[in-house]
């Protein structure tokens, strides 16, 4: 606490500073002002927590200061002084709020009294401030997660929209007349065209910036609502309400500022207009369906309108993809290398040879491909991934090398030894759940192994400690909030894993250098 005795007898403000338990009360500064005037530029620079003030000073009076803490400061505590009992003096420290009227000459243990009563009345006030300070930054944290997780059941049918609809139009700007809406979706793991690179492929990171991106587009006009589904994993939905018609020109627009902020394009499947709500559903699926439908081989813009599909066989395209796989089995039984990327080069040209090769498409062969491996190699974990090329389209190169490598890895069969397994579950447990309180004990616990056994498992795979490497992720983590987002310092912390603001800015200069601050210093520079 900071504290103002205000007076312009000399004596008056020595006895004051003589007489009060300063330290008791933690106080870190007492500042001096000889009017009113005075006092009021000490209160814009230092902002006191107390006031002792007397009644009767030239150029600002106690009571115009008095009116003047009420309006500017009206959590300062207020301790009158005076030489007078007139209640013309009296009435303005009631009025505005005083904790107490002493008469001169001052008595030490009323001083005392007065002083100690105001101190803790205005701790206690600043202790519920906080809490409530604190309750508030819980309740905005949590509000995005309520509606991200509200709006998936409602697209998916899963929630009743008219016992929602008052608080979509209060909370989201939507227009209670709104009677028809288009759906819009990205796709995330789609992005590999930099996006998630940037946020250390954080899907739940990228989706949070992202949506605030889409949604500071659509503010002005209140056009509808982006957030993160909770139903398809890394997909972004748009949900627009106001004037449907003008969708493609706002898709456009958040396009332009995704490549603005950071230097990429998504692409983006709409579904056509569709009644509100009983549509609700059905314009959710069309738009997943346009974006998987989208040809991965030529860019034909980055918007990817849901079209009605004539015929859902393709005989000739399931004929090509059995005698592909055919090809695959017969290979990885000869057990052959050189045969075996013999195959997934000829598949990788057939694939790019095409003129349609859409996502759905592709994602069904993957499949097909992992199915003929984890038959050949049931103890592995198999993973494919669809490979694109900085413009977002697929990259048969990429796609081909991974598939050999993979090839390669299987056919030698595991040569993981258990602590390894174990010590790559514990780092990928970790990645996922970083900002999560994190201690040793739950680890251990987690995986069934003493806490002995985690850090030296730990540091002997990885030659880092398991708590180094924790604070490297968060500290990452943190400096791509710093870089890209204009969050709080405060809020950043807590999205990475520290209650404590101040705690966070020294773990972050200790491994990075720099402050935070400083960090997104440099990096805007």
């Amino acid at each position: 606490m900071k504290v103002l005795i205000v007076d312009d007898e000399k004596h008056v403000r020595e006895a004051i500073r003589y007489f009060v338990p300063w330290d008791k009360y933690n106080i870190t500064a007492i500042y001096e002002a000889v009017n009113g005037q005075e006092a009021t530029r000490i209160m814009q620079e230092h902002q006191p927590a107390v006031v002792f003030t007397d009644m009767r000073m030239p150029l600002m009076d106690g009571a115009e200061l008095l009116e003047w803490l009420h309006r500017h400061y009206p959590h300062t505590k207020t301790i009158v002084i005076s030489g007078y009992q007139d209640f013309n003096y009296v009435k303005p420290a009631i009025v505005y709020g005083g904790t107490d009227y002493l008469l001169k000459p001052l008595n030490s243990k009323q001083l005392i009294a007065s002083a100690e009563h105001a101190f803790k009345l205005w701790m206690e006030e600043e202790a519920e401030r906080k809490r409530r300070q604190q309750q508030l930054m819980q309740l905005n944290a949590l509000r995005p997660l309520y509606w991200e997780k509200l709006l998936s059941d409602l697209v998916c049918g899963e929630a009743s929209f008219h016992e929602q609809k008052l608080a979509l139009c209060a909370e989201l700007g939507m227009p209670i007349g709104a009677s028809g809406c288009r759906v819009a979706v990205i796709s995330l793991q789609g992005a590999d065209c930099g996006l998630l690179q940037r946020f250390h492929g954080d899907v739940a990171l990228t989706a949070f910036v992202l949506a605030n991106v889409c949604n500071e587009v659509m503010a002005a006009d209140q056009s509808g609502y982006a957030f993160r589904s909770w139903k398809g994993g890394g997909e972004l939905v748009v949900l627009l309400w106001n004037a449907p018609a003008e969708a493609e020109k706002v898709l456009l627009g958040m396009n332009d500022a995704i490549c603005q902020a950071f230097g990429v394009q998504m692409d983006i499947g709409l579904s056509p207009q569709q009644p509100l709500p009983e549509g609700l559903r059905q314009a959710f699926e069309q738009a997943r369906q346009g974006l998987k439908e989208r040809n991965l081989l030529q860019r034909e813009g980055r918007i990817h309108l849901f079209r009605e599909q004539a015929d859902g066989s393709r005989p000739l395209e399931d004929y090509a993809l059995e005698e592909q796989l055919e090809k695959l089995r017969m290979a990885v039984l000869s057990g052959d290398l050189e045969r075996m990327d013999r195959v997934v080069e000829e598949w990788a040209d057939h694939l790019a040879g095409q003129s349609l090769l859409t996502e759905s498409g592709l994602l069904r062969q993957q499949a097909e491909i992992a199915s003929v491996l984890k038959r050949w190699r049931p103890e592995e974990e198999i993973s494919l991934e669809t490979c694109y090329d900085a413009s977002g389209l697929f990259s048969a190169e990429s796609w081909q090398s991974r598939l050999k490598a993979l090839l390669h890895r299987l056919s030698k069969g595991s040569v993981q030894a258990p602590d390894t397994r174990l010590v790559q579950e514990i780092r990928e447990y970790l990645n996922q759940n970083y900002a999560r309180e994190m201690t040793l004990q739950h680890i251990a616990e987690r995986f069934f192994i003493s806490r002995e056994n985690v850090s030296r498992k730990f540091k002997q795979i990885t030659g880092e400690n398991l708590s180094d490497y924790l604070t490297g992720l968060r500290v990452d983590k943190a400096k791509a909030l710093l870089q890209n987002t204009n969050l709080r310092l405060a809020q950043i912390a807590e999205l990475v894993g520290y209650e404590d603001e101040k705690y966070f800015s020294r773990v972050f200069k200790k491994t990075a250098g720099v402050t935070p601050r400083e960090y997104r210093n440099s990096v805007s520079e």
